[in-house]
């Protein structure tokens, strides 16, 4: 890849991953009118005075980000092409490093305040592409790895993320046979005689959901292969998991949509990618 080429590639990607992570932090924001893993984690500690004003703060601050995020662009070039160390770059990295450590600890969290919920153990693999976009994209503002190195990540991100579902599916995740079951009832009708088969149908489903997840994360990590195919169908896949929250439970849990825009978002970004550029083996 010339010099030229990188520029353009480190460009896409980086703008494409800028608004990712801004829509998602607006479902971030937008969840946490619901406590969080954190707040659970502070009240026994703190108090609900202290838990709730963390809460708010964090929710401030993801808003503020997300704003702020898509006129920070400039800061998204690699290191080599503007100057990494003005002010607007040091805020532009400040703002990921936030919202990746924020995404990162609340998958963790989700998991240490529910040990005993086996599926919540899957949360830091199904929930990675949330907090290695801001990763991939503050590395390409600091000049940090190369691009390829950075599509790896993004691949390895990814993939996990179609496991850590995969697993929930495969192990029939109570909230993912609502989800198909609510969809279905919206766009079928909600039928109470029909309540038994399709429950039935999405018990049946889920197995083979997450073989077929298990199997596109194998394919998108082929060394020396840019499969775009499976990339656009991740990336389809992805959208729809994503909104799923909205056809099964109604326009207000619009922002676990947004929360889970990378699922989708990602994938689209390498197909693009793999679509504009030749297709070539590329290698570390």
């Amino acid at each position: 890849m010339n010099s030229l080429e990188n520029h353009f590639s480190y460009a896409r990607l980086a703008w494409g991953l800028r608004w990712i992570i801004s829509l998602q932090c607006f479902g971030c924001a937008a969840s946490l009118a619901v406590p969080s893993h954190l707040n659970s984690w502070l009240l026994p500690l703190q108090g609900d005075v202290f838990a709730g004003a963390v809460d708010t703060t964090i929710a401030l601050i993801l808003w503020l980000t997300g704003c702020a995020l898509p006129f920070l662009g400039r800061a998204s070039l690699p290191a080599s092409l503007t100057q990494c160390s003005s002010p607007v770059a040091r805020c532009d990295a400040a703002l990921l490093c936030f919202v990746a450590g924020w995404v990162f600890a609340n998958s963790v969290l989700s998991w240490q305040m529910n040990v005993e919920d086996e599926f919540a153990a899957t949360d830091s693999f199904g929930h990675a592409v949330r907090f290695v976009a801001p990763v991939v994209l503050l590395a390409f503002g600091t000049g940090t790895g190369s691009y390829l190195k950075l599509e790896w990540l993004l691949r390895i991100a990814i993939a996990s993320t179609f496991i850590g579902h995969g697993l929930a599916a495969y192990w029939l995740k109570p909230g993912f046979v609502d989800l198909i079951v609510g969809t279905m009832d919206t766009f079928f009708g909600d039928d109470w005689r029909l309540a038994g088969q399709r429950e039935s149908f999405a018990l049946v489903m889920l197995p083979w959901i997450g073989r077929l997840d298990f199997l596109l994360a194998a394919l998108i990590l082929i060394p020396f292969k840019r499969l775009r195919t499976v990339a656009l169908w991740m990336a389809i896949w992805g959208f729809v998991t994503a909104v799923s929250r909205v056809t099964a439970f109604g326009w207000e849990r619009w922002p676990d949509f947004l929360i889970r825009m990378a699922n989708g978002g990602l994938p689209l970004l390498l197909w693009l990618e793999w679509k504009t550029s030749s297709n070539r083996p590329h290698s570390l």
